[in-house]
Order: structure tokens, then sequence, then C-alpha cells
């Protein structure tokens, strides 16, 4: 008893988990397009701040939840699913920078560009077009320095988090979030691929603001070019990237208002879950509403809620809230979290 004692404190101070701890539920944060929240240039935002209005109580809202959330649903990662801005100004960018700001040092995060992060101009009719070129203000408020010196940051496409890569770890698993630029070019997804077959042994994750088009369509992949930016399309992506790995197991994706889901089956035979929400449409350009998977490796199954800070509610419609079947348990490696 005394030895075996002395086994439980080595065990203990070595900082090694038990099996039932390196199962635990952990959980992935989505933050869906925060363009409304930020928007300060088009002809509604500035009568609404005329009228005292400021939306970007919602983007703090969220933030600061997943902040003090993040201990009791053992949080582990926060991707955002782009269209940070809505017109890719130095004062949008300073409200999300701010907003997201919150989250540094807490838990590790990502972004990834939508259209209207990039090459937006005012247009004859006094309106904002997105996606001209590919030029941003991004880099400047999200630099690569920021994020390079971390032990969960992979590596970038270039000196720019346009296309980048990170890592988490979790119930005895390893993973990867490949966070990838609006309409990825092909040098992109050469890249992208490169990437995840350096890395077979990490279960995969494709972040990129448009790819899915929502339920009432079908949930199906985008199949049209549109915007001035060369680039490939979500069915394009599926063909030439996602369905290729047989470790890459989720799509995250933004950019078309509502919400939308499919499993499709990859080269090697396995499952690949593409999810989209964008709450933009709603009143107050989404009410605070994200999305937070939990998953549960005794269960093989990931647990999607969405919940908004701000109303502090949770929308229970079969398309808000649902589950997908991911096989974890029996797979895992063990290596602690």
């Amino acid at each position: 008893m005394k030895n075996s004692g002395i086994v439980l404190v080595l065990w203990a101070v070595s900082g090694c988990v038990t099996p039932e701890r390196s199962l635990a539920p952990f959980t992935l944060v989505v933050l869906p397009d925060t363009q409304e929240y930020v928007d300060q240039r088009t002809k509604r935002a500035k009568e609404r701040l005329a009228a005292g209005e400021d939306r970007t109580t919602f983007f703090h809202d969220q933030t600061s939840w997943i902040r003090d959330s993040a201990s009791r649903l053992n949080t582990k990662f926060v991707v955002h699913e782009g269209d940070i801005t809505q017109t890719d100004d130095s004062g949008e960018w300073t409200r999300a920078q701010s907003a997201m700001s919150v989250l540094d040092g807490v838990v590790p995060y990502c972004l990834c560009l939508g259209n209207h992060d990039m090459g937006c101009s005012q247009n004859a009719a006094g309106g904002w077009d997105s996606a001209k070129t590919r030029d941003s203000m991004f880099d400047e408020y999200f630099p690569l320095a920021k994020f390079a010196s971390e032990p969960w940051f992979g590596g970038s496409h270039d000196s720019t988090l346009t296309n980048a890569y990170y890592f988490f770890s979790a119930a005895s698993m390893d993973f990867l979030i490949l966070s990838l630029e609006f309409k990825p070019r092909d040098e992109v997804l050469e890249w992208a691929n490169a990437v995840l077959t350096k890395h077979p042994d990490r279960r995969s994750i494709v972040l990129t603001h448009a790819y899915l088009r929502s339920e009432k369509d079908g949930s199906v992949r985008i199949d049209g070019n549109g915007y001035d930016v060369a680039g490939n399309h979500g069915e394009m992506m599926w063909r030439k990237l996602v369905s290729q790995h047989d470790n890459l197991f989720l799509v995250l994706c933004g950019h078309v208002g509502g919400e939308g889901r499919r499993v499709s089956e990859g080269a090697h035979g396995n499952l690949v879950h593409e999810v989209l929400c964008d709450y933009q449409g709603l009143e107050n350009g989404g009410n605070g509403w994200l999305r937070y998977m939990t998953f549960h490796p005794r269960e093989n199954k990931i647990e999607v809620f969405t919940y908004s800070p701000s109303l502090d509610e949770f929308n229970e419609q079969p398309s808000s809230r649902f589950s997908l079947e991911y096989q974890m348990l029996g797979v895992a490696k063990e290596k602690g979290e």
C-alpha cells in the first residue's frame, strides 16, 4: 500500500492524467460572420451610429462569454469563419481586434478572411463591393508575429495569417485546424494538401469562409465563382483538397446567411462533416448567436449548440441543435492532453 501511494504521487507530479480525465469532453467554439457588429461605413451603419446604436457590444458579449466559459466547457480552440469586417476599414478592424483580444492568453484562436475583409470599394450607387482584389488590412491588426511564437501555431503559406494552420490536443487526440482564404487559389490548395500530408496522424479541420449553401438551398457546396478574385469555390475545394485526406473530418464555413450541414464520403472512405452557420441577416446583425461544438470521446459524438450570450438563449431548432457522429474512442492514441 505504501509503495502504491508513492506511485500515485509520482503519477500526479509527472503531469500525467488518468484515463478518465484523458477522455473528458472538450469544446471548439465557432464565431460566424461579425461584419454587422463592427460596420461603420455603410449608409445603414452611419444611420445607426448617429442614432446612438452601436452593435459592437454583441461581438464583445461573444468573446467575453467564450473567455468566462472556457474552463467550464474545456474550450480548446476558437475559430472565426470570416467576414470579420464589413468593408475592410481601419475602424472596423480596430473594433474586431478589441473584441478578439479578450481571448488573448485564455484560449487559442484563429480567423479566416471573408470577401468583406478584402478588396472593398464604394460603387457608383453608393454601396460597397467586396473581394475586388485580395488587398486587406487584416495583417496590420492580426499580424503573424503575434501568433508565430505560440506553441499551438503550426505555420503559414507566406508571411501572413491569411493561410495558416494551428494545433490543439484533447482527450489523447491531436488535431490540426487549417485556415484558408476566401476562394483559395490553386497554389494555396497545393500548400494545404502538403500540410495535411505532412501531418497524417492529426485529425484535421478546414476553416474557410465560403464553402456550403444553406439548408433552404439543400446544403450543397457552392459551385459558382462570383466575385472578382480568382480562386476555388466550395465544390472545387472538395475535389482538390477536402476529399483527398482520410484524416480530415470537418469543414466549417460562413458567408451564406442561415444554417446548413451535410456529410460526404471522402476518397478514402472517411466521412467529412461540412457545417455552415451565418446569422448576419437576423435582428441586430446576428443578436450575438454563435456555435459551440462539444466533443464527447466516450460517445463518439460531437454535440452542436447554437447560443447567444447577449440573449442568454439557446436555439433548439433541428438545424441549430444537433449531434454529429465521429469516431474517437478506440482509435485515439494514448498521448496525454
